[in-house]
């Protein structure tokens, strides 16, 4: 409703699951909604990842709270993920030890999991298809 549409769909995604659910004339359709495992824990864990590639590392639990929050407050999805990567600089990220981390490309690419769940080796279709495949 927020955008004066009443018919699309609602692509709702947690932690560990995502829903698309399909509306029509402001009801959802609950015979059609799809469910997919790709989820914020996903684009979370490749985040861990891919700072380790760029040479952070984060091993514990509450490590893993902090890229967590790093994926909240600095993480992007780009429509040309390539072209952002030749302009993108560093950005800073304050550490609660009062260090400083520079993230690179890692804060484009670890959303892009939810697009492309291949990048972790992972079966899922994108979230793009989901809705559009099954039914």
């Amino acid at each position: 409703y927020s955008t004066g549409r009443t018919t699309g769909v609602v692509l709702d995604s947690g932690d560990g699951v995502t829903h698309a659910v399909p509306i029509y004339e402001g009801y959802a359709l609950p015979h059609a909604i799809e469910r997919t495992d790709l989820a914020g824990r996903d684009v979370t864990r490749f985040l861990r990842l891919l700072l380790r590639k760029e040479g952070a590392d984060f091993h514990t639990t509450s490590e893993f709270e902090i890229v967590r929050q790093i994926k909240e407050r600095a993480c992007f999805i780009s429509l040309n993920p390539s072209k952002v990567e030749a302009m993108e600089a560093l950005a800073s990220y304050p550490l609660p030890d009062g260090s400083t981390l520079e993230i690179g490309p890692a804060r484009f690419r670890a959303p892009e999991l939810l697009f492309r769940p291949d990048l972790m080796g992972q079966e899922y279709f994108g979230i793009h298809q989901v809705n559009l495949i099954h039914n």
